[in-house]
């Protein structure tokens, strides 16, 4: 009876990754670990094919110790290839191999214990053959999220241009951005679920502008009334995509990203931990790369200026715990160097 309540233990484990885990890897190698205490083998190989950008991820569980790797069809051995292209099977005394098939071929799995230890039984097959069935819904739920994910991200980026086109003065560099989204969300212990939204938001936080007379985007010096007309671009913004569901997560980051940590933002005064975190996080960003990259009404300034001008603002116009960890993050070598290549 312990045994079978084991086996219930790892379906619902497996369950249980597939809708808290957004990255292949984590869902792969946890999915590794639990073939491996369910069926008490020495050696578990999962391999999964057309997973996100990469043609195959390969995960390896020996002596505890998860190795997962992506790439081409380079990173298979011989042996691991031909189970892929023949799509057969195996059960002998030590070893099971099996295939996770929905209408296609999405990987295998096998399992391996030492000689000397007791062969697989009957029982464990079965075992075997369920696990693999809740790890092949799985990696299809995977392979469908990451499909919407594309859609997604396509539709975004074709309206991001359109707004770029149409007010380059408040363009993020996307590519820079998403790097550092992700390692600063490292660094802050974000969810996947937030970077996710911080990632959309960056791309459309000023989308609110398009509904602005083009001719305020670039002037200098704004009147008092034509300050409180740019002020109104966050909530106009929030009207452009409150329709979209996919984009609800980024609503909150869009609306207050121009929120400042002591209250005298806009659009609502809000203060401290009032603002979002995305929002929190997105306003040094865009800071950041305002003056990094430049604008067309702004010169770009050197990383030891910003980095200054930065830490004035710390506890005023940005939060002391993000700007702290985002300033250790602009000390990393690689980091730095990331960002000299960007010119």
């Amino acid at each position: 009876m312990k045994k079978y309540k084991e086996i219930f233990s790892s379906e619902h484990t497996i369950y249980r990754l597939t809708t808290s885990s957004f990255d292949i890897k984590n869902f792969i190698a946890g999915v590794c670990k639990t073939f491996k205490t369910a069926l008490d083998a020495d050696k578990v190989i999962i391999v999964c094919k057309y997973v996100n950008s990469h043609p195959f991820i390969k995960a390896k569980l020996e002596d505890s110790h998860v190795d997962v790797t992506k790439g081409s069809i380079s990173i298979l051995s011989r042996r691991e290839k031909e189970i892929l292209n023949q799509e057969k099977a195996i059960f002998t005394g030590n070893r099971m191999v099996h295939m996770f098939v929905f209408s296609e071929t999405l990987g295998a799995v096998y399992v391996k214990r030492n000689p000397g230890k007791s062969q697989f039984g009957e029982i464990e097959k079965r075992w075997f053959l369920s696990l693999c069935e809740t790890a092949t819904m799985g990696l299809k739920i995977f392979q469908l999220y990451n499909e919407e994910h594309k859609t997604v991200m396509n539709s975004i980026k074709a309206l991001n241009n359109m707004l770029k086109q149409y007010d380059s003065t408040s363009y993020l560099h996307t590519k820079t951005v998403s790097k550092l989204i992700k390692v600063l969300g490292k660094e802050l212990k974000l969810t996947q679920a937030e970077l996710r939204s911080l990632e959309y938001a960056s791309m459309l936080h000023d989308a609110g502008a398009i509904q602005l007379p083009s001719s305020l985007l670039t002037k200098h010096n704004l009147t008092h009334d034509e300050y409180k007309v740019i002020m109104k671009h966050p909530r106009e913004g929030v009207e452009l995509i409150k329709n979209l569901e996919f984009l609800k997560p980024a609503i909150p980051i869009i609306l207050h990203h121009h929120e400042r940590y002591n209250g005298t933002g806009y659009p609502a005064k809000l203060k401290k931990e009032q603002i979002p975190i995305g929002a929190r996080v997105l306003a040094i960003l865009d800071a950041f790369d305002a003056m990094y990259f430049g604008r067309p009404y702004k010169k770009k300034k050197d990383l030891l200026t910003i980095i200054e001008e930065l830490k004035k603002e710390r506890g005023k116009q940005f939060d002391p715990k993000i700007i702290d960890a985002f300033l250790k993050i602009l000390q990393r070598k690689n980091i730095r160097k990331y960002l000299k290549s960007c010119f």
